[in-house]
């Protein structure tokens, strides 16, 4: 319990309010011991026989993604809002529907048949998590689970994932008001289709 009371918000210009927390070394020093714990806290949670890859995102995501990738023992992919070509390869790409930053997420290295789990720093509403998981599933990736060391407990987000038939194991769960946008609704069936 510890760890979520350091937990806080902060304003952003454009994308509203932002997570802060101690695992993630953009506010600051992160301890990588620290980080290593809850990793191996959320591993201990979830069945990786069954995966191939360990799929992050940026910018949060990517060292808690490494970090999960190494302890499981499975190849790293992270995502890139640089549009390029490489030859021979079709990138998956997905919309991160609040972020000022580059909204789309492209994904190389994957193709069909080939299952991943997707791993997160944090999850609010979904959204984004729930737009990679389509854009994955439509190009033949599979993915049943995702992890997140922490996220936003909101009966919506969690009915969205259901819906979705994607399990997501989270270490831990902060209150449904400390949502990153309050003007955004979570996720939810109708909200997260891309349009």
């Amino acid at each position: 319990m510890e760890f979520l009371q350091t937990v806080s918000r902060v304003r952003l210009e454009e994308d509203g309010l932002q997570i802060v927390h101690r695992l993630d070394g953009r506010y600051g020093a992160m301890d990588p011991e620290e980080l290593a714990g809850v990793v191996g806290k959320l591993a201990g949670t979830m069945d990786v026989a069954a995966v191939d890859y360990v799929l992050g995102f940026p910018e949060g995501g990517s060292i808690p993604a490494f970090a999960f990738a190494q302890l499981v023992g499975r190849p790293l992919i992270l995502s890139t809002r640089l549009a390029f070509t490489l030859p021979g390869v079709a990138a998956i790409a997905f919309v991160e529907p609040h972020t000022s930053i580059g909204k789309t997420h492209y994904v190389h290295g994957l193709s069909r048949g080939h299952r991943v789990v997707i791993v997160e720093d944090e999850v609010t509403t979904g959204r984004t998590l729930l737009a990679a998981i389509r854009a994955l599933r439509a190009a033949g990736v599979e993915v049943a689970q995702a992890g997140a060391l922490l996220a936003v407990d909101d009966p919506r987000m969690w009915r969205a994932m259901e819906e979705e038939k994607v399990s997501l194991h989270v270490v831990y769960r902060l209150p449904c008001g400390f949502a990153v946008r309050p003007d955004t609704p979570p996720a939810d069936a109708s909200s997260s289709r891309p349009r």
